[in-house]
């Protein structure tokens, strides 16, 4: 359990780091567009080590740290998607 956190709190940070990179440069950019991207872009190495790994492991635990950031790592990344798309409709049911 303590992975998932780690997971979550990994991604929530890069998230902060790259909103606060852009919002520098730009002044009107959306967080909940940062965290999607940012999300989706960790659900895409998540996925590529998976295959990867299955791709080139050899011996008795061949492809368990593919599995793992299949089953962890992704099912965090879709949670934290479906959370981010639930409070962006929150949010802009509050500003309409």
């Amino acid at each position: 359990m303590e992975y998932v956190y780690g997971l979550i709190g990994l991604i929530v940070l890069v998230s902060v780091m790259v909103f606060a990179i852009c919002g520098k440069s730009r002044k009107k950019v959306s967080p909940y567009l940062i965290f999607a991207i940012v999300d989706i872009a960790f659900g895409i190495f998540f996925l590529v080590f998976a295959i990867y790994d299955f791709k080139t492991s050899v011996g008795e635990f061949a492809g368990i740290l593919g599995e793992l950031a299949l089953k962890l790592g992704e099912s965090v990344v879709i949670g934290l998607l479906i959370i981010d798309i639930i409070v962006w409709k929150v949010n802009k049911g509050r500003k309409e």
